[in-house]
C-alpha cells in the first residue's frame, strides 16, 4: 500500500502551511509533497509561478516591512497556519573585503530577516490555537565556511540560533521549531556564476572520488522535502529545537 494513502489522508491532513520559496527546487518540492500529504498549501516566491494545488502568491521577501500582510494573504487564502516553512534564500559569491552593504542587506534581508519576522508574525496564531509546527531550511554552512559566502554564511548561522530561541519560547504553547540544514542539493542555487558545481572537477574530485561526500551525490530537493514533512506533523511530537544536516554524511568527514 502507498505510504501516503495508509495515513487515512497523509501526514499533514487537514493542516494549513505556508511555504516560503515554492516556485521551485525544494521550495517547490516542500509544497508539493505537502498536499500530497493533505495540506493545504500557501506559496510565496518572488517569481510568478503555479504549483499544482497550491495557492501561490507572489511576493519579494527582500521587502521585509510588508511581511505582516502577506501572512494575512496567506491565512485569506487557506486559513489560519499550523505550519511555516521558511526555504526561500539568497546565494551571491563575492569575497569578504569586496563585500558592499547593499549586498550584505539584502542578503540577510531575505536568508534571515525575513524568515525570523514570519516566524514570529505567524506564531502569534499558533500560540493562541495551541498547535504549530516550524520548519526553517538553514545550510551546513550554518556551522561550516568557506571562501566568498560571508553574507551567506552569517544569516544561515543567524536562522540556526532563531531556531533554538523560538524553539524555547514557544514549547510550552505547543509550537515545535526545527531546521533542515542540507548540504549539496541539486537545485538552482548549485549554479554558480553560470557554472554548476554538481559539475565541476573539484566536486567530482573531492567529493565523489576522494569520499569527502559519503553518499556520493547531491540530495534531491524531495529528499528534503520528506523530512520537512515529518517535521512539520504531528508525528513530530519530541524533537524541537534541533538543526537536522540533510548533506549525504559531509558534515561528519574530515
Amino acid at each position: 500500500m502507498d505510504e501516503v494513502a495508509g495515513r487515512a489522508g497523509g501526514l499533514l491532513a487537514g493542516r494549513r502551511a505556508l511555504v516560503t520559496g515554492a516556485a521551485r527546487g525544494i521550495g517547490q518540492a516542500v509544497a508539493s509533497r505537502f498536499v500530497t500529504e493533505g495540506a493545504t498549501v500557501a506559496g510565496v516566491d518572488r517569481q510568478a509561478a503555479e504549483v499544482a494545488g497550491v495557492h501561490m502568491l507572489q511576493y519579494d521577501l527582500a521587502d521585509v516591512g510588508g511581511l505582516g500582510r502577506l501572512v494575512g494573504r496567506a491565512e485569506a487564502a487557506v486559513g489560519p497556519l499550523d505550519v511555516l516553512v521558511n526555504v526561500a534564500g539568497i546565494f551571491k559569491p563575492c569575497d569578504a573585503l569586496q563585500l558592499s552593504l547593499d549586498l550584505y542587506r539584502l542578503t540577510l534581508a531575505v536568508n534571515l530577516d525575513a524568515p525570523v519576522l514570519l516566524a514570529v508574525a505567524c506564531a502569534s496564531g499558533m500560540v493562541s490555537r495551541g498547535y504549530g509546527r516550524i520548519v526553517n531550511v538553514t545550510s551546513i554552512h550554518a556551522q561550516f565556511s568557506e571562501a566568498q559566502s560571508l553574507a551567506y554564511d552569517i544569516s544561515k548561522a543567524g536562522l540556526a540560533g532563531c531556531t533554538r530561541t523560538l524553539a524555547v519560547e514557544l514549547s510550552r504553547h505547543g509550537v515545535l521549531v526545527n531546521a533542515i540544514a542540507p548540504g549539496f542539493v541539486r537545485t538552482d542555487m548549485s549554479i554558480v556564476d553560470g557554472v554548476d558545481e554538481l559539475q565541476s572537477d573539484s566536486f567530482r574530485g573531492v567529493y565523489q572520488e576522494h569520499g569527502k561526500l559519503p553518499l556520493g551525490r547531491a540530495a534531491e530537493p524531495r529528499e528534503i522535502a520528506g523530512l520537512a514533512a515529518w517535521l512539520a506533523s504531528e508525528d513530530n511530537t519530541y524533537v524541537t529545537g534541533q538543526s537536522i544536516a540533510a548533506d549525504g554524511g559531509l558534515s561528519v568527514t574530515f
